[in-house]
Protein backbone atom coordinates (compact mmCIF):
# COMPACT_ATOMS: atom_id res chain seq x y z
CA UNK A 1 0.00 0.00 0.00
CA UNK A 2 1.38 3.49 -0.58
CA UNK A 3 2.26 5.62 1.89
CA UNK A 4 0.13 8.59 3.25
CA UNK A 5 0.77 11.71 2.04
CA UNK A 6 1.54 13.97 4.67
CA UNK A 7 -0.77 17.11 5.02
CA UNK A 8 0.78 18.82 7.61
CA UNK A 9 4.29 20.66 7.36
CA UNK A 10 7.22 19.68 10.48
CA UNK A 11 6.90 21.83 12.96
CA UNK A 12 7.33 21.68 16.42
CA UNK A 13 8.78 23.44 19.83
CA UNK A 14 12.02 24.52 20.62
CA UNK A 15 13.47 26.69 23.16
CA UNK A 16 15.44 28.93 21.47
CA UNK A 17 19.65 28.84 22.27
CA UNK A 18 19.91 32.65 21.11
CA UNK A 19 17.80 35.87 20.53
CA UNK A 20 15.80 35.52 17.32
CA UNK A 21 13.29 37.79 16.07
CA UNK A 22 9.59 36.23 14.86
CA UNK A 23 9.55 35.13 10.98
CA UNK A 24 5.68 36.84 11.55
CA UNK A 25 6.53 39.71 12.64
CA UNK A 26 10.35 41.24 13.03
CA UNK A 27 9.52 43.36 15.83
CA UNK A 28 8.43 40.29 17.96
CA UNK A 29 11.59 39.06 19.84
CA UNK A 30 12.32 35.68 20.64
CA UNK A 31 15.21 35.70 23.83
CA UNK A 32 17.21 32.46 24.65
CA UNK A 33 15.69 30.11 26.50
CA UNK A 34 12.08 31.58 25.21
CA UNK A 35 9.73 28.33 23.82
CA UNK A 36 9.07 29.19 20.00
CA UNK A 37 7.53 27.72 17.13
CA UNK A 38 9.55 26.37 14.40
CA UNK A 39 8.26 25.35 10.85
CA UNK A 40 10.17 23.59 8.50
CA UNK A 41 9.46 24.66 4.96
CA UNK A 42 11.59 23.29 1.89
CA UNK A 43 15.16 23.30 3.60
CA UNK A 44 14.23 26.59 5.51
CA UNK A 45 13.52 26.95 9.30
CA UNK A 46 10.88 29.57 10.40
CA UNK A 47 10.67 30.91 14.01
CA UNK A 48 7.16 32.21 15.71
CA UNK A 49 7.02 33.60 18.68
CA UNK A 50 4.51 32.27 21.41
CA UNK A 51 2.01 34.82 20.25
CA UNK A 52 2.28 34.43 17.05
CA UNK A 53 2.24 30.10 17.40
CA UNK A 54 -1.57 30.51 18.96
CA UNK A 55 -2.76 32.54 16.04
CA UNK A 56 -0.86 30.44 13.46
CA UNK A 57 -2.45 27.13 15.41
CA UNK A 58 -5.66 28.22 15.40
CA UNK A 59 -6.03 29.23 11.50
CA UNK A 60 -4.55 25.83 10.81
CA UNK A 61 -7.06 24.09 13.09
CA UNK A 62 -9.52 26.28 11.41
CA UNK A 63 -8.21 24.78 7.82
CA UNK A 64 -8.70 21.69 9.17
CA UNK A 65 -12.07 21.44 10.60
CA UNK A 66 -13.03 22.80 7.46
CA UNK A 67 -11.79 20.25 5.30
CA UNK A 68 -13.56 17.62 8.25
CA UNK A 69 -16.62 19.53 7.47
CA UNK A 70 -16.32 18.81 3.55
CA UNK A 71 -15.66 15.48 4.47
CA UNK A 72 -18.32 14.69 5.88
CA UNK A 73 -20.81 16.70 3.82
CA UNK A 74 -19.44 14.84 0.84
CA UNK A 75 -20.42 11.29 3.10
CA UNK A 76 -23.37 12.34 3.37
CA UNK A 77 -24.55 13.50 -0.29
CA UNK A 78 -22.75 10.13 -1.56
CA UNK A 79 -25.43 7.80 -2.92
CA UNK A 80 -25.04 4.85 -0.89
CA UNK A 81 -23.87 1.56 -2.63
CA UNK A 82 -21.10 3.22 -3.97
Amino acid sequence: MPKLKRLLVSACFEIAQRRRHCSRNQEHEICQGDKCLVIKENMTKHNYCMECAVLILQKAKEELDGLAHELMSADTSTPQGF
